[in-house]
């Protein structure tokens, strides 16, 4: 589906600044679309979209009390905002801010978006860890309707909230709503998990991975714009949950390996055993712990990069004709050659 100049009204996005809120607006304002955005900093607003192409609504979703009249005129929102725990805050998904921001912020706006009287739909873009990480442990893809939701973080506790308060106001209102769950996101200019273990490989600080066969997802930035574009506008979403992937099933290993032939280097014939690393990570939870810092390697981010989290679009690709341009393999190749680049 292809979006007429205007045809969502004034569109309300939160989380606006964010990497993938960023590509968003830009997708939305090339579609011809009004945008307003939520922010806290209408400066950033500004230097990021010169000449008031972009309304600024200066509101914060941990103060309540500021989100009043935020939604007055909206006719559609579009929800990213969610907590982002500091650069060396540790434990970052059990923080505190994901309940105070995430669930109990999200609550408030979509009472005022309840209020506003002139919402015609709206769209939350969630997590699959709103689901939980195991789910692809069952030996295939899964999607939204398979399973029961089993978040295992207050972060994924937190998503799983908003989307039920999204739902729920769509409902009352009697207008479309949906939610998008994204996997891991690539794509994002150097930016994310995929770009820094990139860098800890060409520095030498990422270990020769053991050969482990698991199943991650993953989708491109461009790809889950398209799909927030796609679903927002398509009346088959209403009241629905969709997973966004590009169809792919990546294990730690297969990047890794990706990773060193991008950089032009011979894939080492050794691994790092799972218990070192195992013993590695523990020493990092500790480490978090005591120092109350964010540590390279804790048993967390081990379980991430070691285990299942394999989701399928195959009902967003059925019901409203969704197909992902993009895929990881190629992205690397790309972020290599655009590093090499910058070196250069």
């Amino acid at each position: 589906m292809s979006l007429r100049a205007g045809e969502l009204g004034l569109v309300l996005v939160t989380g606006a600044t964010g990497r993938v809120g960023r590509v968003l607006v830009e997708a939305l304002l090339a579609h011809g679309q009004r945008v307003a955005v939520v922010s806290r900093a209408p400066a950033v607003v500004e230097r990021l979209w010169p000449g008031q192409r972009v309304e600024a609504r200066c509101a914060d979703l941990a103060r309540p009390e500021t989100l009043a009249g935020v939604c007055a005129g909206v006719e559609t929102l579009i929800h990213l905002a969610s907590y982002a725990p500091a650069a060396d805050e540790p434990d970052i998904y059990e923080a505190p801010g994901h309940w105070t921001v995430t669930a109990e912020g999200s609550r408030a706006l979509l009472a005022e978006a309840r209020s506003a009287g002139s919402l015609r739909r709206m769209l939350y873009l969630s997590t699959v860890k709103a689901m939980g990480d195991a789910t692809g442990a069952r030996g295939h893809p899964v999607g939204p309707d398979e399973v029961e939701p089993a978040p295992e973080t207050a972060y994924g506790r937190a998503k799983l909230v908003a989307e039920g308060e999204l739902l729920a106001s769509a409902a009352a209102l009697d207008i479309p709503g949906c939610v998008l769950r994204l996997p891991m996101v690539y794509g994002l200019a150097g930016e994310g998990n995929l770009a820094r273990m990139i860098a800890a490989v060409a520095a030498h600080r990422f270990p020769p991975w053991p050969r482990i066969d698991n199943h991650r997802s993953a989708v491109h930035v461009e790809d889950a714009v398209a799909a927030v574009l796609l679903a927002v506008a398509h009346p088959a979403s209403a009241g629905r949950t969709y997973c966004v992937t590009d169809g792919g099933a990546y294990s730690t290993r297969w990047i890794y390996e990706c990773i060193c032939r991008a950089l032009g280097r011979p894939v080492p014939r050794w691994t790092v055993p799972l218990w070192a690393l195992r013993a590695a990570a523990g020493a990092g939870t500790l480490g978090e712990r005591l120092l109350g810092r964010r540590m390279p390697l804790t048993l967390e981010g081990l379980d991430k990069l070691v285990g299942d989290a394999w989701f399928s679009s195959a009902t967003l690709e059925r019901e409203l004709g969704f197909r992902a341009r993009y895929r990881l393999d190629e992205e690397i190749e790309g972020l290599v050659r655009a590093r090499e680049a910058r070196a250069d």
